[in-house]
């Protein structure tokens, strides 16, 4: 087993060229290992050395786009002199050329097929057009080097066409493109890079890319979707929409390497008032009911009826679809997205105010994936509306026992210090915790000459005085 920490001793030691040697090494076993070449980068880096550097960062990310490190060392890089080429490093980062075809699944999409088509020009051998358009998408798209026209019939069913599109791919790779999406100018290079650097695993890989789509002016990541695999070993698509690849064994099944990497798509398709022109959720949904009806044991099926009813607003339906969602995912040993289907069942119950269901269900989702960062914030914000709650429950709480001490005759004396400054003094509490400062202070300052209250309200009235200090401070 690899040992990261003598390796990490080895740089905090300056014991550079060692490190570089072991790592050099380890990199020749485990080339995917995007951590190894983090810390070949470091050595280099630490060496003077920015441009062999850069070339080792740059594979890292590929391998790990996801990763934190990025800004501040592509930053750091900048300041470093780029030293010498280093042919030995670019004889581990070398990897043999494959082919790779872009494959555009296209109908009706002429505003937006020539910014696609341009985007992948140097990306990609060949371009596929898999088009069932009546407007004038096919004729603009030849108009480009690299493309080749499939006509196809459309018949309600993504799959089927990307499979009809797939008999036609005779490169090595495919990437699948979608019209209104552009590939990002600097991952040109990345596209036939990553085919190199996958094409030799026995088992067979299935990237996810990475989308960067445009919603309500803010830019929302998403590794999700598998798009890109080797062409000639046996996948397929299944599914009539949100449709998943597989081998012949299915979509759940063991026979595949998933992982994300660093290909960047613009992608505007899942902005509200592109959905909302082309009626995308209503075909989804009515292509959905088709596949929930066809293939009733398949909890993806479930999980996106679930969702796209959700987003028109169908909440009822959504609810019972992605309860069913729920039960089969958790009998289905594979299935890779019981993390959606509870975060959906938080977001329902949360806007039904039941909020110790919502707990529930984000204890849930947090024992499936215990790092999943949606749970953990969906939790918080779960607490913080019971939080809310109590903090109502207590205000009545207190009035009540102003309203009920002048009436009481028990046989246990009651405390009359509420009535004289103790529940006011909650209640001033309660303005603070709930931000509320101004109304607090107002509440203290007539508090402060009851007997036994001057000392705790005191100090309630310097933490306020204390806050609007730190408000009133310059930027």
């Amino acid at each position: 087993m690899l040992n990261y920490n003598h390796l990490i001793i080895l740089i905090q030691s300056q014991k550079l060229q060692e490190a570089e040697a072991e790592l050099s090494q380890a990199i020749r076993k485990k080339p995917l290992e995007a951590q190894l070449w983090v810390m070949l980068g470091e050595t280099l880096l630490l060496q003077q050395q920015a441009g062999a550097a850069k070339r080792v960062f740059d594979r890292a990310w590929l391998l790990d786009p996801q990763a934190k490190w990025v800004n501040h060392i592509y930053k750091a890089m900048e300041k470093i002199p780029v030293g010498e080429l280093r042919q030995d490093i670019e004889d581990l980062l070398y990897v043999p050329k494959v082919t790779v075809t872009a494959a555009i699944l296209s109908r009706n999409e002429a505003a937006d097929i020539a910014k696609c088509i341009v985007a992948l020009q140097g990306a990609v051998d060949e371009i596929l057009l898999v088009d069932s358009s009546t407007d004038d998408t096919r004729r603009i798209a030849m108009q480009y080097p690299k493309v080749k026209v499939v006509p196809i019939e459309w018949e309600d069913n993504f799959g089927a066409a990307r499979n009809i599109g797939l008999q036609h791919v005779h490169t090595d790779w495919v990437i699948w493109i979608d019209a209104d999406e552009v590939l990002i100018t600097e991952d040109v290079q990345a596209i036939r890079e990553v085919a190199s650097v996958f094409h030799h695993l026995d088992i067979i890989p299935a990237l996810h890319i990475w989308h960067l789509n445009r919603i309500n002016g803010t830019i929302q990541h998403d590794f999700s979707q598998v798009r890109m695999f080797p062409a000639q070993r046996g996948l397929r698509y299944y599914g009539r929409i949100h449709e998943q690849i597989g081998t012949e064994q299915g979509i759940y099944q063991p026979d595949t390497y998933r992982r994300a990497v660093k290909i960047r798509l613009d992608h505007i398709g899942y902005d509200p008032a592109v959905l909302q022109s082309k009626g995308k959720l209503e075909r989804n949904l009515r292509l959905l009911k088709l596949m929930v009806e066809e293939e009733p044991e398949n909890p993806g099926h479930w999980l996106y009826y679930g969702r796209e009813s959700l987003g028109l607003g169908q909440e009822e339906q959504a609810l019972t679809a992605l309860l069913e969602a729920e039960r089969l995912g958790l009998q289905t040993k594979l299935f890779g997205r019981m993390s959606e289907i509870y975060r959906l069942l938080i977001q329902i119950v949360m806007q039904r105010k039941n909020y110790s269901e919502a707990e529930a269900y984000c204890h849930k989702a947090l024992a499936q994936s215990p790092d999943f960062p949606d749970a953990h914030y969906l939790l918080a914000q779960v607490r913080m509306r019971q939080a809310d709650e109590l903090l109502r429950s207590a205000e009545v709480s207190i009035k009540q026992s102003l309203q009920t001490l002048p009436n009481y005759r028990g046989s246990v004396s009651a405390d009359y210090l509420i009535g004289e400054w103790k529940a006011p003094a909650a209640l001033g509490e309660l303005a603070m915790r709930s931000g509320k400062l101004a109304r607090a202070e107002e509440i203290f300052n007539k508090l402060q000459d009851k007997p036994g209250a001057k000392e705790m309200i005191g100090a309630k009235l310097q933490a306020i005085e204390t806050e609007r200090q730190k408000l009133n401070q310059p930027k």
